[in-house]
């Protein structure tokens, strides 16, 4: 027997009625604020199910990436601020706005980066540095900023010798990331399998100390 296969509107209505005053009582009381963590989370999950190469949990954490899309754009509906119409019409304009060679008159490609510094109204490249999302993780943040520095002609500081305190290490950290750049290695992954491989290591020892 076939089972009936939810689609997009499928969703929409089910967030609908988790928020309708005789709802979820739990979905019924978030905000903006106190789901954004939801987001980062989410998104992460979905990078560790791409990294597992298993379509099944890529398919499914992609849904729970949506599922804050949705309920974002539920409560900004119920507030009279935007709907999920608005999300979809800003992303098609977006897309359709930066690639003029495929939707519009232009026959080559355009510069995307240059685009998206005129769209934000960015004249310098440390306007653009600045533009780089604060909430990032740092590590993710500086390879953007160095990649953006880099197309502009420059390089992160070679220092020798840090100071151990906040502004060394973290220029210390910054050198790390210019290198995982260098390298194209997502600094947050490389440290993510560091940690994998550092427990495993530690839990190796700790069934040693266990058979003594």
């Amino acid at each position: 027997m076939n089972q009936k296969k939810y689609d997009f509107q499928d969703l929409l209505s089910i967030m609908q009625r988790l928020r309708a005053a005789d709802g979820c009582p739990w979905d019924r009381k978030q905000t903006h604020e106190s789901i954004k963590k939801h987001v980062v989370e989410e998104a992460y999950e979905l990078v560790e199910a791409i990294d597992s190469g298993d379509n099944q949990k890529i398919a499914d954490e992609s849904g729970d990436v949506l599922l804050q899309v949705v309920f974002h754009a539920q409560i900004a509906a119920e507030e009279g601020g935007y709907d999920i119409d608005d999300v979809t019409d800003a992303i098609c304009r977006k897309m359709i706005h930066r690639h003029p060679h495929l939707f519009g008159t232009a026959d080559e490609p355009a510069d995307w980066d240059e685009i998206k510094r005129r769209d934000r109204s960015q004249a310098t490249v440390a306007e653009e540095m600045r533009g780089v999302s604060a909430a990032l993780p740092a590590l993710m943040r500086a390879e953007k900023i160095l990649r953006k520095a880099e197309k502009a002609g420059y390089t992160a500081p070679q220092t020798g010798d840090f100071a151990m305190d906040e502004l060394g290490l973290g220029a210390l950290l910054f050198r790390v990331a210019d290198q995982c750049r260098k390298h194209h290695i997502d600094p947050e992954l490389a440290l993510s399998r560091y940690l994998n491989h550092y427990i495993t290591e530690f839990e190796e020892k700790e069934n040693q100390q266990d058979e003594t």
